[in-house]
C-alpha cells in the first residue's frame, strides 16, 4: 500500500527522519487514477500546478518561538496563503516546535517535505538540520553547505523572492545575528513586502534591527502582524507612506 504523501504533523521529526523520501501526492486526482487508464503523454489538468500567488516566510531565532506563537494566534482560520517558518534550531537537540506552535495556531501545522508544493492556509516548519529553498513552486530541502545558523533564512528568502516576487511577504522576528537581512533586501528588490517585529518588543532585537531601513515596509508587534498579512494577501499592499523614515532609522540603529 502506498503511503499518503501529506500528513498533518504537529512535531518536527526526530531521529530517522529523511525528508528526501519520495511520496505520492494524494491530492493529485491523476495519482488516484488507475495507471492502466492513463494515456501515454496525456496530462491531467491538475498536473499543471498553479503558480504561487502569495507566500509568507517567517524568520526567527532566539526568542522567536514566543513571537511566532503570538503571530499565529493573530491569523484567522481561513487565512489564504501558505506560511513557512524558518526558526533557527539546535541540531543537537530534538525539536518540539511543531507541537508547540500547533497549540497556538488555528491553521494546520506541517513539517516541510522535499518536493511538496505549499498549500494555502497551512503553516510549514523547516525540519531541524535542513535548509530549504523554493524551486519550481515546490520545497527543496538541502543539507547546509557552510557553518551558519540552520535553517538559513537568507537562503529561503532569496529563492522565494525569485519564485513569488511581489506576492512574497518576509517577516523577520526576534533573533540574534543578522540572518534574514540580506534576504529581505532581495525580497524588496523583487517587489515583495518586508515586515519586522518592533525591536523594542523583541526579546533579541538584533535580527529585526539588521534589516536595512530602506527595505522595511512595516514595523509591528507579532500580534499586529497577522492583520497586516491578511490585508496583504487580500490585495491591499502595505504602504511605506505610514512609515516615518527618520523614526525608523532611529528604531533600527544598533
Amino acid at each position: 500500500m502506498r503511503e499518503p504523501a501529506r500528513r498533518a504533523l504537529t512535531a518536527v521529526p526526530g531521529a530517522g527522519y529523511h525528508p528526501r523520501r519520495a511520496l505520492l501526492r494524494v491530492s493529485d486526482p491523476a495519482a488516484r487514477e488507475p495507471i492502466s487508464t492513463r494515456k501515454a503523454g496525456h496530462r491531467m489538468p491538475s498536473d499543471e500546478p498553479l503558480p504561487l500567488s502569495h507566500l509568507i516566510v517567517v524568520g526567527a531565532s532566539a526568542g522567536g518561538v514566543e513571537a511566532i506563537s503570538e503571530l499565529l494566534r493573530s491569523l484567522p482560520a481561513d487565512f489564504g496563503a501558505p506560511i513557512v517558518i524558518a526558526q533557527h534550531l539546535n541540531p543537537a537537540r530534538p525539536s518540539h516546535l511543531g507541537e508547540i506552535l500547533g497549540r497556538h495556531a488555528t491553521l494546520p501545522v506541517r513539517v516541510v517535505a522535499h518536493g511538496e508544493r505549499p498549500e494555502p492556509g497551512v503553516v510549514y516548519i523547516v525540519p531541524v538540520k535542513w535548509d530549504v529553498e523554493m524551486n519550481g513552486g515546490a520545497f527543496a530541502l538541502h543539507e547546509p553547505g557552510e557553518r551558519r545558523p540552520v535553517p538559513s533564512i537568507d537562503r529561503l528568502l532569496r529563492t522565494a523572492a525569485r519564485e513569488v516576487g511581489q506576492g512574497l511577504a518576509a517577516v523577520i522576528l526576534s533573533g540574534s545575528g543578522s540572518d534574514g537581512a540580506a534576504g529581505a533586501r532581495e525580497v524588496k528588490a523583487a517587489g515583495g513586502t518586508v515586515i519586522i517585529q518592533d525591536p523594542a518588543r523583541a526579546g533579541f532585537p538584533s535580527m529585526p534591527r539588521s534589516v536595512a531601513p530602506g527595505a522595511v515596509d512595516a514595523v509591528a508587534s507579532p500580534g499586529a502582524i497577522g492583520p497586516l498579512l491578511s490585508s496583504f494577501i487580500a490585495g491591499n499592499p502595505i504602504s511605506r507612506d505610514s512609515v516615518d523614515e527618520q523614526q525608523l532609522r532611529l528604531l533600527l540603529v544598533r
